[in-house]
């Protein structure tokens, strides 16, 4: 039996008197997209929040690809890319500057992360742009290249925090296939979205949580 890409056993959070997340199991195979759905304040964010090392549970275990996000945070973190819900780039540069720095901050030669800079910025359609600074972009070119700069360590695992709120329906639909593309070469997806349409076509796998507890899970049509 292959063993999950992402595991969460009985996963709690507590915030004062608010339990964000209230005993959380769910998994993902590698190579396959989980989708996170449920209101405002379910708890989905506290959740993406302790898979990307950002928090920690109070009690139970989550794991990527074997290594606990607790006790190997340090070693994960180079394995993970994080995409929030808010375009997390710096306007006074460049689209280009910006992606090379993300390469620094992986510790990437710096012949290496230009070639990832512009790889990036090809794969996303912002060569023409990729020299001004970022504050002259629109939205959808942000939320772009902030898509791209969790990409530049080469994850093998992308959580994406939905990613699509407020984009117009053309780009979003450039950034579901974006994600498809990812996917077919081998990237494992955590996506949470207020969108049923963007489950329905994107997750192999969806988990809907409440008040911090998985509702229901399975595929779209069950």
């Amino acid at each position: 039996m292959t063993t999950p890409m992402i595991e969460v056993r009985a996963v709690t959070k507590r915030f004062g008197s608010i339990d964000a997340l209230a005993g959380v199991d769910l998994s993902a195979d590698a190579g396959t997209v989980l989708g996170l759905l449920g209101p405002n304040g379910a708890g989905k964010t506290t959740l993406v929040r302790i898979l990307a090392t950002l928090l920690r549970p109070d009690s139970g275990l989550a794991t990527i690809a074997g290594y606990d996000v607790v006790r190997h945070a340090q070693r994960l973190r180079s394995m993970i890319g994080l995409a929030g819900q808010y375009a997390a780039v710096d306007e006074m540069l460049t689209g280009r500057e910006n992606l090379e720095l993300v390469g620094l901050l992986y510790h990437v030669g710096k012949a290496e992360r230009r070639r990832r800079a512009q790889e990036v910025l090809e794969r996303f359609s912002l060569t023409e742009a990729a020299d001004r600074q970022v504050k002259t972009y629109s939205g959808g070119m942000r939320r772009r290249l902030d898509l791209g700069a969790s990409l530049v360590g080469h994850p093998s695992v992308l959580i994406l925090d939905e990613p699509t709120t407020g984009l117009d329906p053309r780009t979003r639909n450039e950034l579901w296939t974006l994600i498809e593309d990812l996917v077919t070469d081998g990237t494992t997806v955590v996506l949470t979205t207020q969108y049923l349409e963007e489950a329905e076509r994107l997750a192999h796998r969806i988990v809907v949580i409440d008040r911090g507890r998985v509702v229901a899970a399975g595929t779209a049509d069950e």
